[in-house]
């Protein structure tokens, strides 16, 4: 099987390069990937994927299947940007002019869970295995609005097994908990009036999230260690003259655990209709997203040790490193080489991660693990031009390859050894039942 992979991998290099260069290009925010998923839909409908388009309420999402019987490989790819990140693939700041960009690699991402799919539904057909490969288009991971959504609308529940991977700064086999998450939005309603002639007749709802959010940073100090407030303000008044009559603030609420999230958004509750009552408006809050935490499967973690070994790890080029390090002497905190070391997975421990992604959602309807394979050099910070300009060239696709290896090699473990499978299951419905408890 592994060399079947590579082989396969190998013959569709030039694909992977097109889809991360389309999907880089397109650069689409949440919600809006039109272009970026079409090309992945075209190119499976091309490889044979029976592949339906708008999934719900979500026209950028799409399932894809190709293959008969079980077992059920699921894959998923994403293909969101961010907002203001645009930036050239150079070493430097460059090209920006405000637009959203692949600050996140998802560009690498949809491409390299794409080019798995196709190359394991080839496998499994040239070996003559049963089995379905199934790669669900998760738009909107950024907002973790996509696979939440998708989860509501009763997709993304009919796979054997979830098998995700992300562009990172280091290899782990899965074992990563992200924070939970709650994305609110809080508005205040007020009453206006002249700022400067009869200001006492207005009463303001900018006053009232001004307040709210004084209030939560006070409330930092008392939260749980690894909660994290984050807001920013998406509507603040009209003029300065006018006493403002509506503002609104948007929240994201994190935590280790859904039962601490839930606790600390509470309190967040708390501070925004304490600041309404103190200035007298009104308070509303909406959930946006409600999200978890990740559940993770030490036996997934450890297929995935034990693929990767029979994998070549990635290899960086010369151009790679002379990038890394004019990136280095443009910024300091980044170190000019590649951490492609894979620690070994230890059954039981979780290294917890401070961010938050929507597969921890899937995490708990189907096994699922998370790779995290090097696309970028050691140090490189998140959300950030840097991410931009390596996720868009030769280094990003170094990582890539690997990925799509192995993802690829899992799913053929997977369908060729149903007590691998069988023993995914049972740990995951161990730690259902855990959590239910």
């Amino acid at each position: 099987m592994t060399n079947e992979v590579k082989q396969e991998i190998q013959r569709q290099a030039g694909l992977l390069r097109q889809l991360s260069s389309g999907i880089w290009q397109a650069a689409e925010l949440a919600g809006q990937e039109t272009i970026s998923a079409s090309l992945l839909v075209n190119t499976l409908r091309s490889a044979g994927f029976a592949v339906e388009k708008g999934l719900g309420s979500q026209p950028t999402a799409f399932r894809a299947v190709c293959g008969e019987g079980g077992p059920r490989i699921g894959l998923m790819a994403e293909y969101d940007a961010l907002p203001g990140l645009s930036q050239a693939c150079r070493p430097c700041p460059a090209g920006g002019n405000g637009g959203p960009e692949h600050g996140c690699g998802h560009n690498l991402l949809g491409a390299g869970s794409t080019v798995a799919a196709i190359a394991l539904a080839n496998i499994l057909r040239q070996k003559g295995l049963p089995g379905q490969v199934i790669l669900y288009g998760t738009p909107a991971e950024e907002t973790m609005f996509g696979k939440n959504q998708l989860l509501k609308e009763g997709f993304l529940r009919d796979v054997d097994a979830m098998l995700a991977w992300h562009p990172q700064t280091r290899m782990r086999c899965g074992g990563v908990m992200h924070n939970a998450m709650n994305s609110i939005l809080f508005s205040f309603y007020g009453r206006t009036a002249h700022a400067a002639a009869d200001p006492q007749n207005g009463r303001s709802a900018l006053d009232a999230a001004e307040l709210m959010n004084i209030g939560c940073n006070y409330l930092r100090e008392h939260i749980p260690e690894g909660a994290r407030l984050h807001y920013s303000y998406t509507h603040g008044g009209e003029k300065p003259n006018i006493v403002p009559d509506y503002a609104q603030v948007w929240y994201f609420v994190r935590a280790r655990t859904r039962a601490m999230l839930d606790d600390v958004t509470r309190r967040v509750i708390q501070a925004a209709r304490g600041a309404a009552q103190m200035t007298g408006t009104r308070a509303e809050h909406t959930f946006l997203v409600k999200g978890t935490h990740t559940l993770v499967n030490d036996h997934l973690s450890q297929l995935a040790f034990a693929c990767a070994q029979c994998l070549e790890p990635p290899r960086f080029g010369e151009g790679c490193i002379q990038f890394a390090e004019a990136l280095h002497r443009e910024l300091g905190q980044i170190e000019p080489w590649f951490d492609t070391e894979i620690p070994r997975p230890v059954a039981g421990a979780v290294e917890y991660e401070m961010g938050s992604t929507d597969l921890s959602s899937v995490s708990h309807a189907v096994p699922t693990i998370e790779l995290c394979v090097t696309c970028f050099a050691r140090g490189t910070p998140g959300h950030h031009w840097a991410v931009t300009a390596q996720a868009g060239g030769e280094m990003g696709l170094c990582g890539t390859a690997f990925a799509a290896q192995w993802l690829a090699l899992m799913g053929g473990r997977l369908a060729e050894d149903p007590r691998l499978l069988e023993q995914v299951q049972a740990e995951f419905q161990k730690r259902i039942a855990e959590e239910e408890d």
